[in-house]
């Protein structure tokens, strides 16, 4: 299965607290069903990959490291920027 997420948000720098950027953001995730062997009608899901990016709003580059992104709607993000964005879990 294919979700999209996107939307606008603060990225606070991880290494860096309180270096915060206001972005917008996109990310594709791709999610797996896997089923437990031995347990009926269980199945395990998990997130086994997740690409997209993330802009400033004020066109400034974001240096790669990891980050907390604060979406508007809430949700936050465990981030990381090497090279790629990925989603690499939840505070």
């Amino acid at each position: 299965m294919l979700e999209t997420i996107e939307g606008k948000g603060r990225l606070e720098s991880i290494r860096e607290p309180g270096k915060i950027r206001q972005v917008t953001y996109r990310f594709d995730i791709t999610t797996t069903h896997e089923r437990k062997s031995g347990v009926a009608g269980s199945a395990v899901v998990r997130r086994s990959d997740s690409h997209g990016w993330v802009r400033s709003l004020d066109g400034t580059p974001i240096p790669q490291g990891e980050y907390t992104l604060y979406a508007e709607d809430g949700e936050i993000l465990r981030v990381d920027y090497f090279d790629v964005w990925a989603i690499v879990g939840s505070p």
